[in-house]
This record gives structure tokens, C-alpha cells and sequence, in this order.
């Protein structure tokens, strides 16, 4: 195997340019459009057992607003019932993710937030090792995760503990 020292290898093509001192910030473009806590939703999108609960508890103290933890959500019907109670903060069965009009629908009624976490780490939150992860989430976990990512608006990492998350919410709903 060849050792290239040096820096002669580096592309070496000069151009000229109006004003070589000049610098260049960049930054937002725009202010962030504040979410309504009292007219907005908010969507948990994620597996059972990425504590999806549990950070839509604290959300809804810090925002004052209200959880729906349905335990299934099986037409459009039950979506727009849920919606139908603004302030609302839902954690949408992990179920409801195989339904497109569902899926499509979140993202024009609220702000969908996805708590991505690996199988291991869900697995681990159940109380399973890790291959009795793979056996009983796994199937679910590769036909879902699509339509998850999909879904979204933002990610949340998943593996960090809810009340670290709080923040990683509240920044691009303008709340921070």
C-alpha cells in the first residue's frame, strides 16, 4: 500500500475572485413561526418503547397543554376526533403507522415529532435482549421505520431520556 505524504495531491486550481478578505455569515433567514400551545397539535410518532408517553408528559406540563394516548387509531374518523381537541399533544399508536391516509394526514394537522431509536434500544426499554428484540419488534420495526421517516417534520433521538428531549422540541416550535 502507497503512502502519499505531502500535499502536492490536493487540487491546486487557483481562481480569482472580487474580494479575497471579504467573509460571509450565514445564519436563519427567517424567524420561526411560534406554535399556538392552545390551538396547535402536536404529534409522538415512534415504537412502544421509545417513551413516547413520557416525554408527551412533560410536554404537556411545560406547554400546558393536553395528552391523547389512544390506544388504537384505526380510521380517519378517530384522527379527526382526536384533532377535533386542539391544544392537544397525541402519541399515535405505532399501528396507525401502516394506514397512508393517516400517515398523509399528520403532517397537515400538526407537527409530527419522531422519536428514532435503534431495535436494540427499543428492545432494551421492553425489557428483552437483544434477541428476543429482533424476534418479537423487528419485523414491525423494518416496515414501519419507513413510513415513520416519512411522516415526520423532526427527528428526536430517540436514545436520549425524555426530559433531555424537552428542549429539542420546544427550539422549532419557537418556544425555546
Amino acid at each position: 500500500m502507497a503512502v502519499i505524504n505531502g500535499t502536492d495531491h490536493f487540487i491546486q486550481k487557483k481562481t480569482e475572485v472580487q474580494n479575497a478578505d471579504a467573509t460571509m455569515t450565514f445564519g436563519k433567514k427567517t424567524e420561526l413561526d411560534t406554535f399556538s400551545t392552545q390551538d396547535g397539535i402536536l404529534f409522538l410518532i415512534g415504537f412502544t418503547g421509545s417513551k413516547r408517553n413520557e416525554l408527551a408528559a412533560l410536554l404537556a406540563d411545560r406547554l400546558t397543554m393536553t395528552v391523547q394516548t389512544p390506544d388504537t387509531l384505526d380510521s380517519m374518523a378517530d384522527l379527526e376526533a382526536l384533532c377535533a381537541h386542539k391544544g392537544s399533544i397525541i402519541v399515535v399508536p405505532q399501528s396507525a403507522m401502516r394506514d397512508d391516509e393517516i400517515r398523509s394526514s399528520l403532517r397537515e394537522q400538526g407537527k409530527v415529532f419522531y422519536l428514532m431509536t435503534e431495535l436494540l434500544h427499543l428492545a432494551q426499554n421492553l425489557g428483552l435482549d437483544a434477541e428476543q428484540g429482533r424476534e418479537q419488534i423487528g419485523a414491525d420495526f423494518i416496515e414501519l421505520e419507513p413510513h415513520m421517516l416519512a411522516s415526520l417534520h423532526f427527528i428526536l433521538h430517540g436514545w436520549k431520556e425524555p426530559e433531555d428531549l424537552v428542549e429539542n422540541v420546544l427550539e422549532p416550535l419557537g418556544l425555546a
